[in-house]
């Protein structure tokens, strides 16, 4: 604990201190007010007025603390007055001034402190205005507005205390000092009675505005002309009682008017110091002492105070439901700022609504009438910040507003509604007519609390709403339950739902807990018994999950939480809920399980699989696979990332895998070389997914799998294709071109049998030729040989010549082309061999998978993004849905078996995907099992 130190100024301040005569006096509403105001607008547990004396701080004004004093070396306050700051301690036990402060560690158990220091009129520390709780609290700039306004009331009682003691102490010395000190700052006078003959000091004439010898004969009619009409009569009487000796002075305040017409509040005194040798008055001399200032600062504190005590009345004294007392608030509002309508809107959007209101008879004004935002006085003031007060707005930079055009209020005052930080709408005050007074600070500091009174409730219903809602809806129990010392128990108050989780309605546990306890499972009951004991003899939060028997003799899984709390006569009261987890339960066993399956596959499984960081990259985890695949042991791989595997050549593939992850959560399959641990380089396809786990942190799954025996298995086929290409292409176009000539009859009529073997081998002859062929194609475009002659040609005359090239196709069985309406005029760019070379493959596979007298359509559309659609549409089976992820792979076939029954080498869709992508176009499909298939081609339009 750190111990206060004495401000440096330590013996004026204890003087200023003494000088306010309030140590050790006894309570008083001014000041009880004032920190009721403070304890109910930060909702704390004490709220004090604290005098920081010599050895201890003394409580003018307490809320929430029974005690009147403490020592000041372990005051909080003792702190506090050292600068002119608010002392703001949002939680004591992380404070290394205060963790181990009796105060803190003990009664009344302080966590949370905001302190707003009291200034005497000469500027010296007298205490506090403070406010705590056993809370840690969050304190914001708002809070610290408001501390410190209230603490400027608190100051200005003080310094009343001191004026009227002041006053005091000027009765007693005055009568013994000289009454005129020529040159002294203050107006004398001298009258004589029976003349009528005055004399007055230049600072008399000064007060009123004028010089001295600008007044003329100074006669007691220059006084009399002077003095407000309304205060001459009190003044002449209090002079004529003095002269007949009932009072021991004359002593009066009045008004005088001042040479620009104004009122000028003067205090009067006089005595009258002789008489006529007949016993008549002679002559009375006195003081004049312009106390307008102080005059208008009483005002400014008698309607503070009168503003504190109808806030005080807002926040303690209604009564009813809070629309009820939201509208009597309103109305104690208009009363206090003496205008005619007081509203308290909600902000929708752009639409201003009124919520409550307060207004005379026949206004007009309802709760639910709605306007235009913008055409509300309400938009001014939500362009500015605090408070907006306009006296009167014809004369205000306001008067051309549509606002003002519309409604024509003259006098208004306004400031915003926040909830939970939110805006919720406005609090406003008008009148039609200009406001006599201008607002004033204590106005705005009206409207300032009254808003932050009215936002709390606000705050307050809103949250009784959602918990009422909640309540309704929770599928748990929300309960009490109280053990006695005697051992006995019960829920005096269980929710609905204690039906639903016990089959006992609330009403039969309110008494006797019994029921609840024979309803637990007999392997969970003793667990669930000592955890009850446990926490009533710590006042530990109480948590256990446990099963409870349903009627048809199973059990759910059931989790209770609650808080316990002593009470007086020794039992112990718990607060809390039940909720059923029969679900839950079940899913974290499942998940158990399945954890253990998904990690028997991460270890087993032969391809690579690392979960990385994504923030660093280092790796947390791999499996065998990728430590047999780089030869590094676990330990080592985990003190590494991907990137101290790859080769700098592959920076820019991992920098757009990263791209892509960063923008879709995951990045497909790209090849690349990782390196050994012996430094040696092998090819590997990478893929990953982003994840996060249950702390929200981002983590990389990544696959990497070694395809160093694929890429072998690659280069051989290409070397084989290119081989068997090349090497059987001029001999087979040979043999193919002789059998032709012998089925066509070159060499005569052959044999019916040799005519079937010759027709066979033509046939095959043919098959092989057009495989050769496409793999030809598909070398050459995979290594960008392939020339493409892409210009402008008619769409519509290349679906023309596809369609009639290949109806010859369907003939034998049955299958007809029927183009549907195509686009005229349009243009696309292609090239026109490779785009008909592609249609080609679309209309021979959908022929060749139609059925017998089938009918396939050929149908344009447009496909968006500068491109046209070809469709061509088959009704034959449809594309198998496992092979739909292959089905524009090399060689891929639905029916790979030796007995499938429609032929061709697998590589037509592959060299079509090819050529379209090539010209800037693509191809898909789509298709319903049963139902055909769909294949289109996107197609460029030219210019």
């Amino acid at each position: 604990m750190k111990m206060p130190p004495l401000p440096d100024n330590e013996l004026q301040r204890l003087r200023a201190l003494q000088r306010t005569r309030l140590l050790d006096t006894g309570a008083e509403s001014r000041f009880d007010r004032l920190t009721q105001v403070a304890q109910h607008s930060f909702q704390v547990d004490i709220a004090l007025v604290s005098l920081v004396d010599s050895e201890r701080q003394w409580f003018k004004s307490a809320q929430g603390l029974d005690a009147c004093e403490t020592a000041r070396d372990i005051s909080f306050c003792g702190h506090a007055i050292l600068n002119d700051r608010i002392l703001v301690v949002e939680d004591a036990l992380e404070d290394e001034r205060f963790f181990d402060n009796p105060l803190v560690t003990e009664a009344p158990h302080i966590r949370f402190y905001a302190g707003a220091p009291l200034r005497s009129a000469d500027g010296y520390h007298l205490g506090t205005l403070c406010v705590i709780d056993s809370r840690p609290r969050r304190f914001d700039d708002r809070d610290a507005t408001l501390l410190r306004t209230l603490a400027d009331c608190v100051e200005e009682q003080i310094g009343r205390q001191r004026l009227e003691a002041l006053r005091q102490s000027l009765a007693e010395s005055e009568y013994r000092a000289q009454l005129i000190i020529e040159g002294a700052n203050i107006g004398t006078w001298q009258c004589d009675l029976q003349s009528g003959q005055c004399r007055f000091n230049e600072r008399w004439a000064e007060m009123l505005g004028h010089r001295l010898d600008e007044l003329g004969q100074l006669t007691i009619e220059t006084w009399r002309e002077r003095v407000h009409p309304d205060d001459l009569e009190l003044a002449s009487s209090q002079l004529e009682r003095h002269i007949k000796g009932l009072e021991s002075v004359y002593e009066c305040r009045v008004r005088m008017r001042h040479k620009n017409g104004r009122w000028v509040w003067v205090h009067s005194r006089g005595r009258l110091l002789s008489c006529g040798d007949d016993g008549r008055p002679g002559i009375i001399y006195g003081t004049h002492i312009d106390i307008s200032a102080e005059r208008e600062a009483m005002i400014q504190l008698e309607r503070r105070n009168k503003a504190l005590a109808v806030l005080n009345r807002m926040a303690f004294k209604l009564q009813g439901s809070v629309d009820e007392r939201i509208t009597q608030a309103l109305a104690l509002g208009r009363e206090f700022l003496q205008l005619d309508l007081a509203i308290a809107s909600e902000v929708i959007g752009d639409v201003y609504m009124v919520r409550w209101v307060s207004a005379p008879k026949g206004a007009g004004v309802e709760p639910g009438l709605r306007f235009e935002l913008v055409q509300t006085y309400c938009r001014l003031m939500l362009e500015q910040q605090g408070v907006l007060a306009i006296d009167h707005m014809g004369q205000s930079a306001y008067a051309s507003a549509v606002c003002y055009r519309n409604m024509g209020l003259e006098a208004y005052i306004a400031t915003r509604l926040e909830v939970n930080g939110e805006l919720f709408g406005t609090l406003n005050f008008s009148s039609a007519t200009p406001r006599a007074q201008p607002f004033d600070d204590t106005d705005r500091m009206f409207l300032a609390l009254m808003a932050h009174w009215l936002s709390d409730m606000l705050s307050r219903q809103r949250q009784q709403d959602r918990f009422d809602k909640l309540a309704e809806q929770l599928p748990g129990v929300i309960y009490q339950f109280r053990r006695w010392p005697d051992g006995h128990s019960a829920f005096p108050y269980s929710s609905a739902g204690m039906e639903q989780l016990y089959r006992l309605p609330p009403q039969a546990v309110r008494e006797d807990a019994g029921a609840v306890f024979e309803r637990i499972h007999a392997q969970d009951l003793d667990s669930v018994a000592e955890s009850i004991v446990r926490s009533e003899r710590e006042l530990s939060d109480w948590h256990v999950q446990y099963r409870v028997l349903q009627g048809d003799g199973s059990s759910h899984w059931v989790e209770g939480r609650a808080r316990p709390e002593r009470l007086d006569d020794g039992s112990t009261i718990w607060h809390g809920y039940l909720t059923d987890i029969e679900h839950e339960k079940q899913a974290e066993l499942a998940l158990t399980a399945s954890e253990q399956r998904l990690r028997g596959l991460f270890e087993l499984s032969s391809i690579g699989i690392a979960l990385s960081d994504a923030r660093t990259g280092r790796f947390l985890d791999v499996n065998r696979a990728l430590l047999g695949a780089t030869g590094y042991g676990k330990a080592e791989l985990l003190n590494l990332g991907l990137s101290s595997l790859t080769p700098a050549k592959y920076a820019q593939a991992d920098e757009q895998a990263g791209e892509a992850l960063a923008r879709d959560g995951r990045y497909g399959a790209f090849e690349k070389e990782l390196l050994r641990r012996d430094g040696a380089r092998f090819p590997v396809r990478q893929q990953g997914m982003l994840i996060r786990d249950a702390g929200g942190q981002p983590l990389i799954w990544t696959l990497i799998e070694d395809i160093t025996e694929l890429k072998k298995v690659e280069r051989m086929q290409k070397e084989f294709v290119s081989t068997v290409s090349h090497e059987l292409r001029t001999p087979l176009t040979s043999i193919t071109g002789s059998l032709g000539l012998l089925t066509r009859g070159a060499l005569g009529p052959l044999p019916e049998q040799v005519f079937r073997l010759v027709e066979v081998a033509h046939n095959n002859g043919r098959r092989l030729h057009l495989l050769i062929n496409d793999l030809l194609d598909m070398e050459k475009l995979v290594a960008g040989k392939m020339h493409f002659d892409v210009r402008p040609h008619d769409l519509a005359d290349l679906l023309h010549e596809a369609v009639e090239c290949h109806r010859p196709l369907g003939e034998d069985r049955g299958v007809t082309l029927v183009l549907g309406e195509t686009p005229a005029r349009v243009q696309v760019l292609v090239d026109r061999d490779r785009l008909l070379q592609a249609l080609a493959n679309l209309l021979s596979n959908a022929v060749k998978f139609s059925p017998d007298h089938g009918r396939v359509d050929i149908d344009t559309e447009p496909a968006g993004q500068g491109c046209w659609r070809v469709l061509v549409r088959d009704r034959g089976e449809g594309v198998p849905q496992e092979f739909r992820s292959r089905i524009f792979e090399k060689f891929a076939q639905a029916d790979s078996s030796d007995t499938r029954r429609k032929g061709g080498t697998g590589l037509g869709l592959a060299i079509t995907r090819e050529l379209m992508e090539r010209m800037g176009g693509g191809v898909g499909f789509d298709s319903t099992p049963g139902q055909g298939a769909c294949f289109w081609l996107n197609i460029p339009e030219a210019g």
